[in-house]
């Protein structure tokens, strides 16, 4: 007996940049870009798994930004995401071509693949804006660097970016793991900010190298994130601490974090693709996708 139970079932990519996974869908499998979808696909129980789920939009025509929708694990909707949007310009490489214009629907974003087989990407995230309105700090004016915020008692210093998401970055004096499990999700809810804010708690080695653990405000704990790792590079520069280029580690791998002489920062580093497949009937009907009959066929 021959199974096709796999045919007319919603297809998936899965691939990873220093441990921070994402899906990637592309438009004619036929998942609808919504938050139901991004919880019952990122689910690792339940579905497949990730930190964020991409989403394609049909191609774009010649010289047109190529439209894009990234949800995070809780459904709800990412402005932008370095390693989401390096991911998929890895994704689109396969079918030809190496750099790629993207739109989020929050702004423009380009993007190159520098060496498809190692995985190397690069992203182009702008000049990062430290304004108290960009990171959405309550009744705060000007640019927003160390300045003190109370959280559980304790008085912490944070510089704040607005890179395509806002972050609040806190340099520590020293690798705090119980701090940042502590600390992490009250600043990321933190009253002094009007939506939620992505953290990262940095450690400043030398010049040209950082520590960073990152807490996201739709994923909770990842292992690494491109954006925190570009927001944790650009404050701590804004601070005098480091360098216009700077190695970022974190828990799942490191990255190249630079500053050109205008201000925008770019990020470099790896993309692995970890897997492709089908998903089951039941996960796509719980992801909102009507599936139709599964045919079978059989010989003797």
């Amino acid at each position: 007996m021959t199974s096709l139970q796999g045919e007319g079932l919603p297809r998936f990519a899965k691939y990873q940049a220093m441990g921070n996974d994402y899906l990637v869908v592309d438009p004619e499998d036929a998942l609808p870009a919504a938050p139901a979808t991004a919880v019952a696909m990122c689910d690792r129980h339940f579905g497949i798994g990730a930190d964020g789920i991409v989403f394609r939009g049909p191609p774009a025509g010649a010289g047109q930004p190529m439209p894009v929708r990234l949800f995070n694990p809780d459904g709800s909707p990412c402005e932008r995401s370095a390693n989401g949007l390096r991911i998929l310009a890895l994704h689109l490489s396969r079918g030809g071509g190496t750099e790629f214009v993207l739109d989020t629907g929050f702004g423009h974003t380009s993007v190159r693949v520098l060496d498809r087989s190692a995985g190397l990407v690069s992203i182009d995230l702008g000049r990062p804006d430290f304004d108290a309105d960009a990171v959405g700090l309550v009744g705060g004016s000007g640019p927003v660097v160390d300045h003190p915020l109370s959280v559980a008692g304790r008085t912490l210093r944070v510089t704040c970016v607005h890179n395509g998401n806002p972050h609040a970055v806190v340099v520590l004096p020293a690798d705090d793991e119980s701090a940042a499990r502590e600390l992490g999700p009250l600043i990321v809810r933190h009253s002094a900010f009007r939506t939620r804010v992505n953290v990262e708690f940095a450690v400043v080695r030398d010049r040209s190298s950082l520590e960073v653990v990152v807490w996201e405000r739709g994923a909770g704990p990842v292992l690494a994130s491109g954006s925190g790792a570009c927001a944790a590079a650009a404050a701590v520069r804004r601070l005098g601490l480091v360098g216009d280029e700077v190695n970022v580690r974190m828990r799942g791998g490191a990255v190249t974090v630079s500053v050109d002489a205008g201000g925008a920062v770019r990020l470099t580093g790896p993309v692995e693709e970890v897997a492709t497949g089908r998903v089951s009937a039941g996960l796509a009907a719980r992801a909102g996708r009507p599936t139709r009959p599964v045919p079978t066929s059989s010989s003797s």
